[in-house]
Order: structure tokens, then sequence, then C-alpha cells
């Protein structure tokens, strides 16, 4: 997929209006599921979900900011 297709997608998936209001509830749910962790586990479990959610939500924002060339990692 080009840098110019993965902005499109980008656009297509960041303008629907149902997708500020999931994101925004995942990250409540996450949150509030950090906060509500018994053990230590449920715990670590629920700040991976927190960092998850707020992952894609930056990335798709990159991507709609990105649309240089990719350049691989060096070897």
């Amino acid at each position: 997929m080009t840098p110019e297709e993965r902005k499109a997608q980008a656009q297509i998936i960041t303008s629907t209006p149902l997708y500020a209001v999931l994101h925004d509830e995942l990250e409540r749910n996450a949150i509030e599921g950090l906060i509500a962790a018994q053990t230590e586990q449920a715990r670590i479990e629920a700040q991976a979900y927190v960092r998850a959610a707020r992952a894609f939500r930056s990335d798709c924002e990159r991507e709609l900011r990105n649309t240089g060339k990719r350049r691989g990692a060096p070897v």
C-alpha cells in the first residue's frame, strides 16, 4: 500500500462520526478497568489495553499527516 493509499484509508476511518465515539469509549472503559483492577495481572492487562487504544488513535492521526516515502530500518 502506498503512503497516499494509507492516508486515504486513514481519512476514511477518521472521518466516520463513530470513530471518535468508539475511541473515547474504548479508552474510558480501559481506564475504568485499570482503576478497578484487583490484581497485579489485571492491572498490567488494563494498562496494555489503554496503551493499545491510544496507540491506534495515534497511528491513524500519524497516517493523516504522513505522506512522504517511508525508509526501511538500517541493517
